[in-house]
């Protein structure tokens, strides 16, 4: 190891080299760095989907062979018992959302013999962390990289049966992506550099994934997409901050040309004119923790920036070190900025908590002045799930007659508008969707894994989306 000529003299990092040892050879560190330019060039030569699907499949393989999750059969079976399954089209009116977040202590308020009043901690011995974990990696293709900053996640459940709906993650605000700040109309550069920033009033549905067979069969994305605005999320998001929630925005999964479960969501979701820049550095899985120990061995100052360095309270110092490491390490590999670049643009979507949200975010107003969009208890918000703007019928209007006329554009109309009982009514079968579990990929080869789900190409509903 040479110490980084663009080291400075800083006390922390000058600490924390002095713990490390550096024990790879010259060899096993070329070594290293073949196999990591391979995994590199074969990801992008694959589409976005058949790529999606090979880091899936290593994911699973280190779920399943690595032992992260002590007890993992057990939390296995356990959680796919769990997952909501229907028994009949009609099971969409009786679904009951209810959001469980985890990885939180639980204050139970209670009062001495004296009087006085105290508060008991209690940590949760509930197994709802694990099976996030497990329902994040098995049911979505979308590889599980964790996500950058603050976090809130949920469990969704279906409260009279305690059966698993899906998962969110509220994490911090897409900082990064342009189209945000044209939204909003205020200057990127004096918000970075503003304390107590509002950015920090806007969030990120990063992971908004529902269980199969409810994700298709009941349209489970929409349900979740429209939970990531309740007053639940925004009152948790409040108490872990100190910031009111006034905006969410996500992004969608495979590019542009795809529905997402964002769409037909209007008036709480609506998509963006721009998109995302769509250049993101391929992401390596069978091999990032060679390239992380490349990094740590032949560049250790920037290694440590990426991953070690923190702020005074405690939180990882630099957004997204993962991909921010790979587009400095891929380039000292020798590869080209056009051998280790995706260029796929997305879609982003927003969703205003508050008509002059805006408003507030620019300094016109301040917070009493707020004003809510619509009603974003759970109740409401599922209600419109279930019928839409139609109403508890699927019967077209007068006004969709006469604007539309042919009768297979009515009946999509019909559909659209319904949302979940149009989508019941209008399919043969709707219930046909088997359980999605991708439990299997730790054991199939890789000509077995394409043959079984991309062959059939999966092709019975709206891809989930995870950013």
């Amino acid at each position: 190891m040479s110490r980084s000529k663009e080291s400075p003299h800083d006390p922390q990092y000058e600490r924390w080299v002095k713990s490390q040892t550096f024990p790879l050879s010259s060899r096993t560190l070329n070594q290293y760095k073949n196999v990591i330019k391979k995994e590199v060039l074969e990801l992008k030569a694959l589409p976005i989907k058949t790529r999606f699907l090979k880091n899936k499949k290593t994911e699973v393989e280190q779920l399943v062979h690595e032992h992260h999750i002590e007890d993992l059969p057990k939390h296995l079976a356990w959680c796919r018992r769990l997952i909501w399954t229907p028994r009949g089209k009609g099971d969409f009116r009786r679904i009951t959302p209810h959001l469980i977040r985890i990885n939180e202590d639980y204050e139970i308020p209670s009062v001495n013999i004296w009087g006085e009043p105290s508060v008991t901690t209690y940590n949760s011995t509930e197994p709802y962390r694990h099976h996030w974990t497990i329902l994040r990696t098995l049911v979505s293709r979308a590889p599980n990289d964790g996500c950058v900053g603050r976090q809130l996640r949920f469990l969704v459940v279906d409260k009279p049966t305690r059966k698993y709906l899906g998962v969110i993650c509220i994490a911090s605000s897409l900082f990064e992506t342009p189209a945000i700040h044209n939204e909003i109309g205020w200057n990127k550069q004096v918000i970075l550099r503003t304390k107590k920033s509002k950015m920090n009033c806007l969030a990120n549905g990063q992971t908004i994934v529902p269980t199969q067979p409810f994700g298709r069969a009941f349209l489970g994305g929409k349900l979740l997409s429209l939970l990531c605005l309740s007053k639940e999320v925004a009152q948790a998001w409040e108490q872990e901050t100190g910031f009111p929630l006034v905006g969410v925005h996500t992004t969608s999964l495979y590019g542009t040309e795809y529905g997402t479960q964002y769409d037909n969501l209007s008036p709480y979701w609506r998509k963006l004119p721009e998109e995302t820049s769509g250049e993101i550095p391929i992401k390596i899985k069978q091999t990032l923790g060679k390239m992380k120990e490349w990094m740590r061995h032949t560049a250790p100052y920037q290694y440590w920036k990426h991953f070690v360095e923190k702020r005074p309270d405690g939180t990882p110092k630099m957004r997204d070190g993962n991909s921010k490491s790979m587009r400095f390490v891929y380039p000292k590999l020798g590869l080209s900025h056009d051998e280790f670049i995706a260029k796929e643009p997305r879609g982003v979507y927003s969703a205003w908590l508050y008509s002059n949200a805006k408003e507030f975010l620019r300094g016109e107003i301040d917070a009493s002045a707020l004003s809510s969009s619509w009603d974003n208890s759970i109740q409401s918000l599922t209600e419109f799930w279930r019928f839409g703007t139609m109403g508890d019928t699927t019967r077209p209007t007068d006004e969709i007659v006469r604007k539309e006329k042919k009768p297979d554009r009515i009946r999509k109309k019909v559909q659209m508008k319904g949302m979940t009982k149009g989508r019941i009514d209008g399919k043969k079968d709707p219930l046909s969707s088997q359980i999605e579990w991708y439990l299997d990929l730790a054991n199939l080869s890789w000509d077995e894994t394409q043959k079984k789900y991309l062959a059939s190409n999966e092709g019975n509903g709206t891809p989930q989306q995870v950013q």
